[in-house]
């Protein structure tokens, strides 16, 4: 189980995107927020939201940096108005609570991230070639997926533990993680099939460091599958992660 805190509950907010409404939740630290950070989730068309333990422990661990945490249900999760497929949309999303945040804490360090497809989504909206660009100055990537799988089997396979079949290199998602432009923390399990750590090592961009979490997998767990998140290792590596991202802006 996650650590105990004495943070107040995570207050709701709406954020307008276009004429679209999103659901967000809004972690405060105990004394006034040195910065902010913006947490994205798992794939929606996997079931993905914003309460997936891995984005609510980084949610946490932030407001016990002292760091304001907003963290979303992208467009056609639950009660966010829009389509689950629509990345495009996800990015206009993402945009959206940066200034949200950056509107909560108008000082201090702007910072992005998220797991899996919300790491995704972070490189591609600081991607040097990218409109728009959000003012995030560091990154907190979560097991940013290299390669996505391609079909039910492998989708199975993923939630079973076993080796993926069909799923090749994502070439988009390689040429933003070699770009990133920003300080970037990546977390990674050490038997993490859609994320393999030594693809990570090869890829990543010169200003982002990875740590590998021993015995882990995608899901951050020791079990089979999305299995129960091993808090015992990745909290620390959260607060490692944010304690250098912090001394480095």
């Amino acid at each position: 189980m996650t650590q105990e805190s004495d943070l107040a509950p995570p207050r709701p907010v709406s954020l307008l995107v276009g004429v679209r409404r999103l659901e967000a939740l809004v972690h405060e630290p105990a004394a006034s927020p040195r910065g902010a950070i913006v947490l994205g989730h798992p794939h929606p068309l996997h079931g993905g939201h914003m309460d997936h333990p891995v984005v609510v422990a980084a949610a946490r661990r932030a407001a016990e940096a002292g760091l304001l945490a907003l963290r979303l249900d992208f467009g056609g999760v639950r009660g966010s108005e829009g389509d689950r497929r629509d990345i495009p949309g996800h990015l206009d999303d993402l945009r959206a609570a940066a200034r949200e945040a950056r509107r909560r804490v108008p000082l201090g360090p702007l910072l992005g991230g998220g797991f899996s497809y919300g790491g995704r989504l972070f490189a591609a909206a600081v991607d040097p070639g990218t409109a728009d660009r959000p003012a995030f100055v560091g990154g907190l990537l979560l097991a940013p997926a290299t390669r996505v799988p391609s079909s039910a089997r492998d989708f199975g396979n993923l939630l079973l533990g076993r080796p993926l079949a069909d799923a090749g290199l994502d070439p988009l998602a390689v040429a933003r993680l070699a770009a990133l432009p920003v300080p970037c923390r990546v977390l990674v399990g050490e038997h993490d099939v859609v994320a393999p750590p030594e693809e990570l090592r090869r890829l990543l961009a010169p200003g982002a460091t990875l740590e590998v979490l021993p015995g882990l997998n995608h899901f951050f767990s020791r079990s089979v599958g999305a299995g129960t998140t091993a808090y015992d290792l990745l909290e620390p590596a959260l607060d490692r992660a944010l304690a250098a991202l912090l001394a480095g802006v």
